[in-house]
C-alpha cells in the first residue's frame, strides 16, 4: 500500500501542510493552555481572598445558621462580597452543612472530604472549591466559584485554534502547490528532455538549466554522463562495425586454408608448409588488427588513466632502440633534445611513437634509413620521423589518417590503423599530426604535443 503521493510536488505540498498543521496546532494549544492556566490561577486567588474575608466575619456566619442566600440585605452584611459573583460559601460541621451564603445551585453540591482546592461537577455545572479549617472545634469553611465561563472560554479557544490550524494548513498547501509548480519547472524541463533521449547518439541533448543552482548542477552532471554514455556507445558501435568488416577477410582466408588441410591430409610437404605460413600470417594479421581496434576503442571511449608527467626524451630514445631491434635491417638515426616533458598517458604516447617508427621502417626503402628527431620550441614538443621511401602524394596525406586506409602502392601488409592511432593520440594529448615530405624523398610525420613542467615528487 502506497502511503505517500507519487509526485514530488504532491509530496512537498503534503509535507508542508502536515508541518504547518503541527506547528500551528501546537502553538495554538500552548497559548490556549496558558490562557486557561491563568484564568484558573486567578480563580484560585479569588477563592483564597474570599476565604480570608469570610474568616473575618466567621462569627456572623456561625450565628446565622442555615441560610439560602436569598436575602440581599444579609449579603450586604458581608460588604457585598458574594453578591452577583456566582460564588458560594458553606460552613461544614461534622460532615453536614450548617450554613451557606451565595448562589445556591439547583442540585446540592457534594461535601468535600479533604481540605484544599478541588473541582466539582454537578448537573452540568463546574465549580472550583477551596476548603479550609475554620476553628479548633472542627468547623470547616468552603468557598466555591462557578467556573463554567472558564470552561466555555477553553472550548471556544480550542475551536478557534482548530479553525485557524485548518485554515493555515489549507492556505499553506494551496500556496506551496502553486509555488512548487514554478520551482519545479526546471526539473520538469529536465524530465521532458530526458524522455526524448533514446539510444540514437544523434538525438537531442538535455535542456540547459541555469537556476536554481542545485538543478543546474544536476543538469550539468546528467549532460556529462549522457555525453560519456554516447561516446562509449558510439565507440562500441564503431568497434563492432570495424571488427566485423575487417576480420571477415582474414577469417575467411584462414577458414579456407584449414578446410583445405582437412580435406587433403596427404598434401605434399611444400604445399602444406605454404598453407601453414598463410595461416600464421592471417593469424598475425587478426591479432594486430584486434590490438589496434582495442586501442582505438579505448581512446574513443576516453577510457584513460590519470594524466602523468612524461619524459619525452626517455620515451623516444627507448622506443627508437626497440624499433631498431624489431627492424634490424633499418638504420635509425636519433637526434633528441636533452629535456622535454609533457603531461599525458605514457602508454598512449609510446603507442603513437612506435607506430610512426614501424610505418617508416615498413614503407621506407628496404635496408634504408629512418631519421628521428625530438625538438622543443614555444611550449611545444615535436617528434619528427622521416623515411626514404616513395612517400605519399599530398592529395592523399589527410586521407591516410583515416582508419583502414592504405596507400595506393603498399609495400607491406598492415591493418591500415597505424596513422589513425597516431592521429587519435595527438587529439587526446591536445596535439597534432602533420604528414609532409621528408628531405630524403619519403614521408615525414610530425607529431606535436604541448610541453609541461615535471610534476613534483609524489604528485604523479
Amino acid at each position: 500500500m502506497k502511503l505517500l503521493p507519487r509526485s514530488l510536488r504532491s509530496q512537498i505540498t503534503a509535507a508542508v501542510a502536515v508541518l504547518v498543521t503541527v506547528v500551528v496546532a501546537l502553538a495554538g494549544l500552548v497559548i490556549v493552555a496558558r490562557i486557561d492556566h491563568r484564568d484558573r490561577t486567578d480563580v484560585d486567588r479569588q477563592l483564597a481572598a474570599r476565604a480570608e474575608k469570610v474568616h473575618q466575619d466567621a462569627d456572623k456566619l456561625l450565628g446565622q445558621g442555615e441560610h439560602t442566600g436569598d436575602d440581599d440585605q444579609r449579603d450586604d452584611d458581608y460588604g457585598g462580597l458574594l453578591a452577583g459573583s456566582q460564588s458560594l460559601v458553606r460552613l461544614i460541621t461534622d460532615g453536614h452543612i450548617t450554613a451557606q451564603r451565595g448562589e445556591t445551585p439547583p442540585i446540592p453540591l457534594p461535601i468535600p472530604t479533604r481540605d484544599g482546592y478541588t473541582t466539582i461537577e454537578a448537573d452540568g455545572q463546574t465549580w472550583r472549591s477551596l476548603t479550609q479549617p475554620l476553628n479548633p472545634s472542627g468547623d470547616r469553611l468552603e468557598v466555591l466559584q462557578d467556573i463554567d465561563p472558564i470552561e466555555r472560554r477553553l472550548a471556544d479557544n480550542t475551536t478557534i485554534v482548530a479553525a485557524v490550524t485548518l485554515t493555515a494548513a489549507l492556505t499553506a498547501a494551496a500556496g506551496v502547490w502553486l509555488l512548487t509548480r514554478l520551482l519545479l519547472q526546471p526539473l520538469q524541463r529536465l524530465r521532458t528532455g530526458a524522455l526524448t533521449i533514446s539510444a540514437d547518439t544523434t538525438g537531442p541533448h538535455l535542456p540547459a538549466v541555469t537556476r536554481p543552482q542545485e538543478v543546474a548542477d544536476l543538469s550539468r552532471a546528467l549532460t556529462g554522463m549522457l555525453d560519456q554514455l554516447r561516446t562509449s556507445m558510439e565507440s562500441t558501435r564503431r568497434f563492432t562495425a570495424d571488427a566485423g568488416h575487417e576480420l571477415r577477410t582474414p577469417l575467411t582466408s584462414l577458414g579456407v586454408t584449414i578446410e583445405t588441410l582437412q580435406r587433403n591430409p596427404h598434401l605434399p610437404e611444400p604445399q602444406r608448409t605454404r598453407a601453414l605460413e598463410t595461416m600464421s600470417a592471417e593469424h598475425q594479421r587478426i591479432a594486430t588488427l584486434l590490438t589496434g581496434l582495442q586501442a582505438l576503442a579505448r581512446g574513443d571511449a576516453h577510457a584513460l588513466p590519470d594524466r602523468t608527467s612524461i619524459d619525452l626524451t626517455e620515451l623516444v630514445t627507448e622506443a627508437t632502440a626497440h624499433a631498431a631491434r624489431r627492424h634490424p635491417s633499418i638504420t635509425y638515426r636519433l637526434a633528441a633534445a636533452e629535456s622535454a616533458m609533457a603531461q599525458g598517458w605514457p602508454a598512449g604516447l609510446r603507442l603513437a611513437v612506435d607506430n610512426l617508427l614501424d610505418n617508416a621502417a615498413l614503407h621506407g626503402h628496404p635496408g634504408g634509413t629512418v631519421d628521428v628527431r625530438l625538438t622543443t620550441a614555444d611550449d611545444t614538443a615535436r617528434i619528427t620521423v622521416g623515411d626514404d621511401g616513395p612517400g605519399i602524394p599530398p592529395e592523399l596525406r589527410q586521407t591516410m589518417k583515416e582508419r583502414f586506409t592504405r596507400g595506393p602502392r603498399p609495400r607491406s601488409t598492415g591493418s591500415g590503423l597505424g596513422l589513425a592511432l597516431v592521429e587519435q593520440q595527438a587529439h587526446l594529448h591536445h596535439g597534432t599530426l602533420h604528414l609532409g615530405a621528408a628531405p630524403t624523398g619519403g614521408l615525414q610525420a610530425t607529431f606535436t604535443v604541448p610541453t609541461a613542467p615535471p610534476c613534483p615528487p609524489g604528485h604523479e
